[in-house]
């Protein structure tokens, strides 16, 4: 396709995706895999809305990573860009988008889950039990990468939580199981928060796209010119969890010079039986 992408194109593009009416959304995104856009981020955000409206919830990840070690500036709620997109930069800012409060893997979200799956962040490991992305997956619904692949894809962090691996004790920093992120509060004081089960790397993550085609769970698309993935999040997550407690380091990169999967890797043991556990004991 190598007209101008307008926002009917685009919804009907995402219809015959398998997008539909109602659906509740995450949407992980390469805007410049779309080509031209009329009107650009907005015009896409617009078409995912008028595609799942009135019953379906969209969900981005809104990640600044405000960790002093990475040289980020503390996080503010209101004002502290994404750092993952074009499009979720655009999509917080807009009327009616919530945002959460976590330091450094914030969401942002609009539609009738919005307050339920964005609230408590603060109160919980970035991507692991109670946050966003657990609640997302417990309501259920749908996940577009769109033009990128799964080392983009922020639920596989959190099968790695539901797996309980053992390696998410190690932290980026050697010695430690976890890192400090920063925030301003109301008064414009810097708090400090300790981060557990801190998500590693993930350009490993692309190892599991085989597997995941084998069992029908990963849908290739194409809407428009972007080459993309779509997934039903329970099936992912219920798949991957048993796929990881056989193959704890599937998702681990095999780049020589990785800060910490080769790390993760040294706590890798092999499991007894009754060692298994499932999504539902979260």
């Amino acid at each position: 396709m190598n007209e101008a992408v307008t926002e009917d194109i685009l919804i009907q593009e995402l219809s015959r995706a398998g997008i539909q009416q109602d659906d509740n959304l995450i949407v992980h995104s390469s805007l410049k895999s779309l080509g031209h856009v009329h009107g650009g981020a907005q015009t896409v955000i617009n078409a995912f809305l008028r595609t799942i409206v009135p019953g379906g919830t969209l969900m981005m990840p809104t990640f600044t990573f405000s960790l002093p070690m990475w040289n980020m500036p503390p996080y503010e709620k209101a004002t502290s860009p994404s750092r993952v997109g074009r499009l979720t930069e655009v999509f917080r800012q807009m009327p009616g988008v919530l945002r959460s409060d976590h330091p450094s893997h914030s969401a942002a979200a609009f539609g009738p889950l919005a307050e339920e799956l964005l609230s408590d962040h603060l109160q919980c490991t970035p991507l692991g039990c109670k946050s966003p992305f657990e609640k997302f997956y417990r309501s259920g619904g749908k996940i577009l990468l769109l033009g990128t692949r799964q080392d983009t894809n922020s639920i596989l962090h959190l099968c790695e939580v539901l797996a309980k691996l053992p390696y998410l004790e190690v932290a980026f920093t050697p010695g430690q199981n976890f890192e400090i992120a920063v925030m301003k509060n109301e008064k414009g004081g810097i708090v400090e928060f300790r981060l557990y089960q801190v998500p590693g790397c993930s350009r490993g993550f692309t190892q599991c796209e085989p597997y995941l085609r084998a069992e029908e769970v990963l849908k290739d698309v194409t809407i428009c010119r972007s080459r993309s993935q779509l997934l039903d999040v329970k099936a992912l997550v219920e798949t991957m969890v048993r796929k990881l407690q056989e193959e704890p380091d599937l998702l681990l990169c095999r780049t020589e010079d990785c800060s910490i999967c080769p790390r993760r890797r040294q706590v890798i043991r092999p499991k007894h039986p009754g060692d298994n556990c499932s999504p539902e004991t979260c």
